[in-house]
């Protein structure tokens, strides 16, 4: 791996410390892609959406027994106490979820008194920016059809989106908050408020929920990476 090296370092001295073979007692010629190629490789590598942060599966939850979940993947808890006794249990689905998960449980929540009320996820994003969130939804017919996400900023909640959710099959939706600054590099909560259903029988569920982010670089490969780029110049 990469590591940072006090001092200045000559193209044949870095060259070496990165592995570099030899030519002629000189270090080969290594061009800008290829410098950034090794440095990058000691970085996180991340999927088409992002490296994921924390996730639920909501395999396991049982509102009968705590209104909190610890994520499934990483480390986050969700908290769906607001809710009281009318979350509960349904059966959930493989959009969203992750590579081998089954679809085992959702989490559902009924009756709408409840509109107008969330429940929250909080992580540490530390190390991450360009937050996304990303979950799979279903309602019944007369269930919770216009809803939101909302981020803490601190001092109050700030709305981030909207989704509505269809009554005959699973949707995925997602989010990419890489246009603001949400909990970028820091703890993060969340909050989707349900809304919108018409009778007490009314029900909304929720599978899959994943929060990704871009890695941040660590300030000794963001400088060899800058190092690649004046040896690039230097070879015009």
């Amino acid at each position: 791996m990469v590591r940072e090296r006090a001092g200045t370092m000559s193209y044949v001295e870095l060259s070496h410390e990165m592995g570099v073979p030899a030519f002629e007692g000189r270090a080969m010629p290594l061009s800008i892609a290829t410098l950034a190629s090794v440095v990058l490789a000691g970085l996180c590598v991340e999927g088409a959406s992002g490296a994921l942060i924390a996730g639920w599966n909501m395999n396991g939850v049982d509102p009968a027994v705590a209104s909190t979940m610890v994520a499934s993947t990483g480390t986050g808890i969700l908290d769906f106490n607001a809710f009281g006794g009318n979350a509960g249990i349904l059966l959930g689905t493989t959009m969203g979820a992750l590579e081998g998960e089954a679809a085992g449980d959702s989490l559902s929540i009924t009756n709408s008194n409840f509109n107008g009320v969330g429940m929250t996820f909080a992580f540490d994003a530390t190390g991450y920016r360009d937050l996304a969130l990303s979950f799979a939804v279903r309602r019944s017919a007369t269930g919770f059809a216009s809803n939101r996400i909302d981020w803490w900023n601190g001092t109050d909640w700030s709305p981030m989106g909207s989704f509505g959710a269809s009554s005959t099959t699973w949707d995925l939706r997602a989010f990419d908050f890489a246009s603001t600054a949400a909990a970028n590099d820091r703890y993060a909560i969340f909050r989707i408020v349900i809304d919108g259903a018409t009778s007490t029988s009314g029900s909304i569920r929720f599978d899959n929920v994943q929060f990704t982010g871009t890695a941040v670089p660590a300030h000794g490969a963001l400088a060899l990476l800058g190092f690649a780029g004046i040896i690039a110049r230097r070879r015009r």
